[in-house]
């Protein structure tokens, strides 16, 4: 038995930005604009807000949205009477827009109320109209918002089904000035949604079709962005992949991939995608002998011939991205390693499909030692 729920629009394309504002009839919205000081000046950016005619335009959120740019984002919702939130950038901004549409309709003034204070989010949002400039998060289609509290040095996730945004309008076009890093990073993001939505204990056979076909996608095209950061081809096929992950996970939720990426991104300061990245490899030598078969379904449903050979790839593609794969590379002390095990059980990790131990993640990081 199995269930499988998306509530948001998409609307997928090259140019599609361009004719979106009539949805929801944003014309006679009070729309707030969200996005960064760097996304928020790509000319193909402002094109967009300034069709939207908002009434403010909050551009203060961080790479890795906190607390603060969450309470600070409510606060100004509520000043203005904001009826709709358009969020334009990154998975950050994703993120910090959907947890403050929500933030902005209760009484309380923090999201740390609900983030780890131990309220529930029991109502819908502001609207939520999610524009993402890179292929990777997901976090268009997902009722999920990772945030850092740095007042409790912690980072983790806010998920409800009330958060999903309301439209997800994808246009492979905002990406195309994205530099290498980014792009490796996010797409291999993309990748670990994939495959944790597909080795999750709670996946379920849409997730699993949805898996196959996004991992097969920056498979084959990830290589073809590197060769040409402009091929808008492949950059619309990563958009696409990326999107197709974001919903194999949505529901499944993610595991150890995941709860190791929250310390390494707190305490080794790595992007979220390159956190991800980090371990990848070697959760799936972990988990794939307890998958009774399906790890190397996967990787034939990839183009591989073994396991092995996918998981050379992997180790390809973040190489050619910049990326770290070791912990020296990383700037990870081999004694910050204790910690990161402790912090690295986080409640997701019961998602994974072997129950994992001190000793399996001990193990992990002694490959990254000199992988």
């Amino acid at each position: 038995m199995w269930t499988f729920h998306l509530p948001t629009k998409i609307v997928f394309g090259a140019g599609s930005t361009a004719s979106f504002a009539s949805e929801l009839e944003l014309a006679e919205c009070r729309t707030v604009v969200v996005t960064d000081s760097i996304i928020g000046k790509l000319p193909a950016v402002q094109a967009v807000v300034e069709k939207l005619s908002p009434i403010a335009v909050f551009d203060e959120v961080r790479a890795n949205p906190t607390v603060a740019d969450v309470d600070a984002l409510a606060e100004l919702l509520r000043e203005e009477q904001a009826t709709t939130v358009v969020a334009i950038g990154g998975g950050s901004v994703l993120d910090c827009a959907k947890a403050a549409a929500f933030l902005a309709v209760t009484a309380e003034s923090s999201i740390r109320a609900y983030h780890s204070g131990g309220l529930p989010v029991d109502r819908k949002g502001l609207p939520l109209v999610t524009i993402p400039t890179t292929a990777g998060t997901g976090s268009e289609v997902t009722p999920i918002a990772v945030l850092d509290d740095e007042e409790k040095n912690i980072k983790a996730p806010l998920a409800s089904p009330l958060l999903y945004p309301v439209i997800a309008v994808v246009d492979p076009g905002l990406t195309l000035s994205v530099p290498l890093g980014v792009t490796a990073a996010t797409a291999l993001d993309a990748l670990s949604h994939a495959i944790e939505g597909y080795w999750s204990k709670n996946h379920q056979p849409i997730c699993d079709t949805l898996a196959k076909e996004a991992a097969k996608t920056i498979f084959a095209n990830l290589p073809k962005v590197y060769d040409n950061l402009a091929d808008p081809v492949a950059r619309e096929r990563l958009s696409y992949a990326a999107l197709v992950a974001g919903i194999a996970f949505h529901m499944p939720k993610n595991a150890i991939i995941h709860a190791c990426s929250y310390p390494l991104s707190v305490r080794a300061n790595l992007s979220h995608g390159a956190a991800c990245a980090f371990t990848m490899e070697a959760s799936i030598r972990l988990n794939a002998p307890f998958m009774d078969g399906r790890m190397e379904e996967f990787a034939e449903a990839c183009g591989f011939v073994s396991i092995d050979a996918m998981i050379a790839q992997m180790t390809v593609l973040k190489k050619r991205g910049g990326l770290p794969c070791t912990l020296k590379e990383a700037g990870i002390a081999p004694e910050l390693v204790e910690t990161l095990i402790e912090e690295s059980f986080h409640p997701m990790i019961k998602n994974n499909p072997k129950e994992v131990t001190v000793e399996d993640l001990r193990s992990i990081y002694e490959r990254l030692l000199v992988s």
